[in-house]
C-alpha cells in the first residue's frame, strides 16, 4: 500500500494521500481505489480518515485471498467467519501474556467489520458494481440504525457508514458502549460555567483562580492534567520566544526597595516590582500593534508529548496579572514558613496541599460547576468548545486565503491545525466533528447536511464568479431574503431549471476523461513500498 503524491489529482482535484492498494501482483486494485477515490469527491470523510480504513480494507483483501473468494462475492456469512477468526486470533493473543497488547477490542474488531460494510454499501454509489450487495434480503443485509443508541448499541461508529445513510450491518454484535458525544456548550453555557467558578469559592482569590483553571481549558484547550502541571516557567519560556522578557533590574538595591524579590525566579521575583510587571504587560501591548493574538506556549501531554498552543493574549494577561501576580504571589507569602522559596513550579496552587493542584481535583472542580449550572458535560467539554472555536476562526482564515472556495486543501489544513493544537499526533474522527461545528458557526447553519447543500453553492459561485454581473448576485441575494421570510418561489425556480430552453449547453465530446490522474505517467501497474 502507497499514498498519493503531492501532485496527484481525482477528478481533477488534487488528492494527496489518497490510499492506493495493490494487489499481490503489484497492479492496483481498482475497486478499492475509486472507493476511496468517489469517498474524496463526495466528501465522504477526509483524507485523513482513509488511512484507517485503508489498512482494514487491505486486510480485508487478504482474507478475502487466503479464502479463494472474489470480493463481489461476499455475503453475510463470510463477514461473520472473517469476526469469528479476529476472535480467536485473539484467543491464542491472550494466551501469550508477551503478546497481550496485540489484543483487538471488541470497538476494534466492529470498527473493521462496519467499515466493510461501508464499503460494499457503497459499491453501486462508487460504480464498482451495477447492482447492489446490500439489501434486506443480502446478500449483505442491513437493519435501521437505533439512533438512540447511537447506531443501534453496535460496535459500530456513528460515522462509519456510507454517506447519508442511516443503515448498520444486521450481523453487528452489540458493543454495549455509546457512541454518542455530550453536546459542545456554547458562548452562554461557558460564561454560566466560568461565572460560576469564579463567584462560587469560599474567597475571592480562590475564585479568581477556579475561574482561570475553566478558561486555560475552554480558551488554549488544555486537558485537565495540563492544566495542573502548567507551570510558570513554561509561561515565562512562551513569553521569552515572543521577545517579551522577565526584567532585571539595573539597581538591584533600588529594584529590592520597590518590591523585587531576587529570592524568587522570573515572573514570580516581579510580582511585588510595579516597573517589573509593567514591562511585561508593555511587550504583551507590543504583540498587540503587531496584530498579533495568541502566545504560543509549550506544553507536554499524553505519552509525554509537547506540542505549541496558541494561549490568547488576553488570557496570558490575566494569568500574569490574577493567576500569578495577585493568587500566587498571596499565597505563597501566606505559606512562606513553611515552604522553600521559589516554592511548587505549578500557577493553580492547592489552599489543602500547599502543592499543584492535582488532575482529579481540577476535573472535579469543573463536573461540578457544569452541574451546578444545569449544563450537560464536565471539563474535557470546554477543550471540545477550544476545539470548535478554534476551527471556525481557522476556517474563516483558510477559507479566505482560497479565494473562498471549498476544497479538500482547506480542510486538510484546518484539521491538521486543530490536530495539532489538541495534542493529536494526526487528525481523527474527533476533529472532523469540530470542524463540523467550526463550519456550522461560520455558516450559521444547523447541520451537517445543510453544509453540504451550502459547499455546492459557495463552490459553484467561487468556479464561475468571473462570468457572472454583480447583479446577478444582488437578485440570488434577494431571493433567499425572500424564501427565509416564508414566500413560496421553490416550485417557480424548479420550473425555471426544468426549462429545456435553460438548460446548460452540452459541451461534451466523444471519449471522457479518465476520473483520476497520476501525473503523465501510467499508474495501474505500482509496486507497493515496503512498509
Amino acid at each position: 500500500m502507497i499514498f498519493a503524491p503531492d501532485d496527484f489529482k481525482w477528478s481533477g482535484e488534487r488528492a494527496p494521500g489518497l490510499p492506493i492498494i495493490c494487489e499481490r501482483d503489484g497492479s492496483v486494485s481498482e475497486p478499492l481505489l475509486r472507493f476511496f477515490g468517489w469517498s474524496f469527491r463526495y466528501k465522504r470523510t477526509a483524507i485523513s480518515s482513509m488511512r484507517d480504513e485503508a489498512y482494514i480494507l487491505r486486510e480485508w483483501w487478504a482474507y478475502l485471498e487466503g479464502r479463494g473468494c472474489r470480493w463481489d462475492e461476499v455475503d453475510d456469512q463470510v463477514m461473520i467467519d472473517w469476526r469469528e477468526r479476529m476472535k480467536e486470533v485473539n484467543k491464542k493473543l491472550g494466551a501469550d501474556a508477551r503478546r497481550s497488547k496485540d489484543l483487538l477490542s471488541d470497538q476494534r474488531i466492529g470498527r473493521k467489520l462496519s467499515t466493510v460494510f461501508t464499503f460494499y454499501e457503497s459499491a453501486a454509489q462508487a460504480m464498482l458494481l451495477d447492482r447492489e450487495l446490500v439489501g434486506a434480503k443480502g446478500p449483505i443485509t442491513f437493519r435501521a440504525a437505533d439512533r438512540g443508541k447511537g447506531r443501534g448499541g453496535a460496535s459500530i461508529p456513528p460515522q462509519a457508514t456510507a454517506h447519508g445513510s442511516v443503515r448498520v450491518w444486521r450481523c453487528a454484535e452489540p458493543s454495549g458502549r455509546k457512541a454518542t458525544r455530550r453536546p459542545t456548550p456554547d458562548d452562554t453555557g461557558v460564561a454560566s460555567v466560568l461565572a460560576y467558578l469564579r463567584s462560587s469559592a469560599e474567597h475571592p482569590a480562590i475564585g479568581d483562580r477556579n475561574w482561570l483553571i475553566g478558561r486555560t481549558e475552554a480558551e488554549a484547550g488544555l486537558r485537565r492534567d495540563e492544566v495542573a502541571r502548567f507551570s510558570v516557567l513554561a509561561l515565562e519560556a512562551g513569553l521569552a520566544k515572543e521577545g517579551v522578557k522577565v526584567p532585571k533590574p539595573e539597581n538591584r538595591a533600588e529594584a529590592v526597595r520597590a518590591g523585587w524579590q531576587p529570592q524568587l525566579a522570573g515572573l514570580d521575583a516581579v510580582a511585588n516590582w510595579a516597573e517589573g510587571r509593567q514591562a511585561v504587560l508593555d511587550g504583551l501591548e507590543r504583540l498587540e500593534r503587531r496584530h498579533r493574538t495568541n502566545v504560543y506556549i509549550t506544553v507536554t501531554g499524553k505519552g509525554q508529548v509537547t506540542r505549541e498552543v496558541p494561549f490568547p493574549i488576553d488570557l496570558v494577561r490575566d494569568l500574569l496579572a490574577i493567576g500569578i501576580w495577585d493568587v500566587r504571589r498571596d499565597q505563597l507569602l501566606r505559606w512562606s514558613n513553611a515552604l522553600q522559596p521559589p516554592g511548587p513550579a505549578e500557577i493553580f496552587l492547592s489552599e489543602k496541599t500547599r502543592g499543584p493542584l492535582e488532575a482529579d481535583a481540577v476535573g472535579n472542580l469543573l463536573k461540578h460547576a457544569f452541574n451546578k449550572c444545569g449544563i450537560q458535560g464536565s471539563g474535557h467539554r470546554l477543550r471540545a468548545y477550544f476545539a470548535t472555536k478554534l476551527a471556525e476562526r481557522l476556517w474563516a482564515e483558510a477559507f479566505a486565503d482560497n479565494g473562498f472556495r471549498w476544497d479538500q486543501r482547506v480542510e486538510n489544513f484546518v484539521l491538521d491545525r486543530v490536530a495539532e493544537a489538541l495534542g493529536h499526533a494526526k487528525p481523527t474522527t474527533t476533529c472532523r466533528h469540530y470542524l463540523d461545528l467550526g463550519r456550522m458557526a461560520y455558516f450559521k447553519t444547523g447541520s451537517k447536511s445543510a453544509l453540504r447543500a451550502m459547499r455546492h453553492v459557495v463552490n459553484a459561485m467561487a468556479a464561475h464568479h468571473r462570468r457572472i454581473p454583480p447583479e446577478f448576485y444582488a437578485n440570488v441575494a434577494e431571493l433567499v431574503e425572500r424564501r427565509g421570510a416564508g414566500v413560496p418561489i421553490d416550485a417557480l425556480l424548479k420550473a425555471i431549471l426544468e426549462d429545456p430552453d435553460y438548460a446548460v449547453p452540452s459541451t461534451t465530446t466523444s471519449g471522457s476523461p479518465a476520473p483520476f490522474s497520476f501525473g503523465d505517467a501510467p499508474f495501474l501497474h505500482i509496486v507497493p513500498a515496503k512498509e
